[in-house]
């Protein structure tokens, strides 16, 4: 298999003949109905399934014995990098903001952490993806051998090519969402109104953190950046929900920092599956 090939409809490997030599052209697996939905469907149902895509793969990956043995890696980086960029916004946001506005305490510590949380929802992802993409990779392979039988198998594209493209993602997101961010800020102070702009900065965030995540499945068929804009833009449905699904499981105690990576490589894995794909 060779990247830019044909691509199968079904898992999105490159593909030299029909049906696919990974997936038996799909639905020959005992859980392929996980994936049978591909396509884009009605909007509505897309954004449900995306929604809820996060709670259904952590209930598999505490459940399926295919996952035994490789979260402890996964959960342990997990941890510690939201762990240090979630407090670094926090102090940064707690000594810089009192600089800028003079407020009553109060009002000052709801701000502060409403501006980390934002923050956060939108710089974390990007950020932490770089450091925790590797340690994800054992699990969204037993997702992929899961849903679609043994034969999956990622491309070979090699250690040095992975890191670039990581660090060459997360480069071009981040410059996008500061430029989204920066503004939706200063915007989210303005009284009454700014609660619109929170709203909509939420949504971007879970745009952008969707494009982010969906590096997991894209990124082993071989394909890059532009490929991976273009079929979340064309799946926006389930990719939006699955984004606004992640903020929320930002703010969750305990399941933020130490089963998010791991349930987002399980349900992007899976998504992929339903995601339309053709040209």
């Amino acid at each position: 298999m060779k990247p830019g090939a044909a691509a199968c409809s079904y898992c999105g490997y490159p593909v030299d003949d029909d049906p696919c030599k990974s997936c038996d052209g799909g639905g020959t697996h005992a859980h392929s109905d996980q994936a049978a939905r591909t396509g884009l469907g009605f909007y509505l149902l897309g954004f449900i399934d995306g929604f809820f895509s996060l709670s259904v793969a952590t209930f598999q990956l505490l459940t399926c014995k295919e996952y035994r043995g490789k979260l402890m890696g996964a959960m342990l980086v997990n941890f510690l990098l939201l762990l240090v960029f979630a407090g670094g916004i926090f102090f940064a946001a707690h000594k810089l903001l009192p600089l800028y506005i003079d407020l009553p305490q109060g009002i000052a510590a709801v701000l502060t952490v409403a501006l980390a949380l934002l923050v956060t929802c939108f710089l974390a992802p990007t950020l932490i993806s770089v450091g925790i993409t590797p340690f994800l990779e054992p699990i969204a392979n037993a997702t992929e051998i899961r849903i679609a039988g043994e034969k999956m198998k990622a491309l070979e594209l090699g250690l040095f090519r992975n890191l670039l493209a990581g660090i060459n993602t997360a480069v071009q997101v981040l410059l996008l969402q500061i430029v989204v961010l920066v503004p939706i800020l200063l915007l989210a102070l303005i009284p009454v109104i700014g609660l619109f702009f929170v709203a909509l900065g939420l949504l971007l965030s879970a745009y952008l953190n969707a494009i982010v995540c969906f590096e997991i499945p894209v990124l082993r068929r071989g394909h890059g950046m532009r490929y991976r804009r273009r079929i979340v833009r064309r799946n926006w449905p389930r990719a939006l929900g699955f984004g606004l699904a992640f903020n929320l499981g930002m703010l969750i105690p305990v399941f933020n920092f130490l089963l998010l990576g791991p349930a987002t490589a399980v349900a992007v894995s899976t998504l992929y599956f339903r995601f339309e794909k053709s040209a």
